[in-house]
């Protein structure tokens, strides 16, 4: 056997929320103290993390002049070739990246000719 009823259909204005929310006492000071604390952790924070950040720029050192020299691009010769000559005893990968920073170089592309500033004596 069925039943058959009328349904409304549900709105927000139909829902059994309470219209009147009361907060005790003792609600209000725990909602204090919560806000409180957290005020505080986020004042701890923002000043430990300025501090820190003070600390960092206050230790290093300013970086010095950058020594370079200078290249002529010769007929076969690329940056590798280049960073080989110029430092031998390092990477010639950062070699290649360092004089692509000096010169402003946006690829490893040099023309025969090209005056080229490189990393000197380390």
């Amino acid at each position: 056997m069925s039943t058959y009823g009328a349904t409304i259909p549900w709105s927000p204005a139909s829902s059994h929320a309470p219209q009147d929310l009361r907060i005790t006492r003792r609600g209000r000071l725990a909602r204090t103290f919560a806000l409180l604390v957290l005020m505080g952790v986020l004042a701890l924070s923002v000043v430990d993390t300025l501090a820190t950040g003070r600390a960092l720029a206050d230790d290093t050192p300013a970086p010095g002049p950058v020594i370079t020299e200078t290249v002529v691009v010769e007929q076969g010769d690329s940056l590798w070739l280049i960073a080989q000559r110029a430092a031998p005893e390092s990477d010639p990968r950062g070699v290649v990246m360092e004089i692509r920073e000096l010169n402003g170089l946006r690829s490893n592309l040099i023309q025969p000719g090209q005056v080229l500033l490189i990393p000197g004596a380390r």
